[in-house]
């Protein structure tokens, strides 16, 4: 059977006692939430990417993810976001250069966009 790692980190996010009382979805936020209401979206920036290569065939993949962290609080945005940097560490995940930290006057939120990438383990199944 085939895993889904966009499941593994939604599950590793909502098990922690803060982000679960926050609106954590893949891909968009929703546009039924409040324009007041703190959100986190985790979207995959691409498929799975073949590595580590043996036999004349690929033993893991690389994924690439943004998180977004959308709220009208700046500090908010920083402290939920430093929660997600210590669980997607835990499920082996590490920052990457680029994203986004700044005020959208168009949505009125505070906006902290990062890019986490990770390897599965040998053999999994992605």
């Amino acid at each position: 059977m085939v895993k889904d790692k966009l499941s593994e980190l939604y599950d590793a996010l909502i098990v922690d006692e803060v982000l679960a009382g926050i609106s954590i979805k893949s891909f968009e936020r929703p546009e039924t939430l409040a324009d007041d209401e703190t959100s986190i979206v985790i979207i995959p920036l691409g498929p799975p990417i073949q590595t580590v290569h043996g036999s004349d065939t690929s033993l893991a993949k690389v994924f690439l993810y943004q998180v977004n962290v959308e709220s009208i609080d700046r500090v908010e945005c920083k402290e939920l976001q430093r929660r997600i940097e210590k669980i997607m560490e835990g499920q082996g995940f590490y920052q990457t250069t680029g994203g986004l930290d700044e005020w959208i006057p168009d949505i009125k939120r505070y906006a902290d966009a990062r890019t986490y990438r990770g390897v599965s383990r040998l053999y999994d199944e992605y």
